[in-house]
């Protein structure tokens, strides 16, 4: 019996490492599947990931718009807690968004280019000022771009 715990013990401190240096990079495009109402104009969600985090200043992503010339909506910092994602917008025109989600895995996606997975579910919310315009959820699937 002894033996059987220290085997698991010891398995468990090599394989602590190993998980410990997975390497986390979310960078990509999330189109959003059949959004409708306030949402049908949204192209895509934009998390900029380590690339952005490189960047002086700091560019986090943004949500982008459908339609040229249509504004896009900076992500003031997210929040990546485990599988779940978080953030706000920088206002455009008296509008902003809010979004809390969960990725269905994560994982260093520039490399392992997951494209056409759905990869991201959450919640959407379009604000003025402190007023909730509209809510949606949506499944968004994954776009390592060009």
């Amino acid at each position: 019996m002894n033996k059987i715990i220290f085997l698991a013990v010891l398995l468990c401190a090599f394989a602590l490492p190993v998980a410990a240096q997975r390497k986390v990079d979310v960078f990509g495009y999330y189109t959003p599947v059949s959004a409708t109402g306030d949402f049908k104009n949204i192209a895509q969600i934009h998390l900029a990931g380590d690339y952005g985090a490189q960047q002086t200043p700091k560019v986090y992503g943004m949500i982008r718009m459908k339609g040229e010339g249509a504004a896009d909506y900076p992500l003031l910092k997210p929040t990546l807690a485990g599988k779940r994602l978080a953030f706000t917008t920088k206002t455009v025109d008296g509008v902003y968004y809010g979004f809390a989600g969960t990725f269905a895995k994560v994982g260093d996606f520039p490399v392992s280019k997951p494209e056409g997975q759905t990869l991201l579910r959450g919640t959407l919310i379009k604000y003025r000022g402190k007023k909730k315009l509209a809510t949606g959820t949506f499944n968004f699937i994954y776009s390592g771009g060009d």
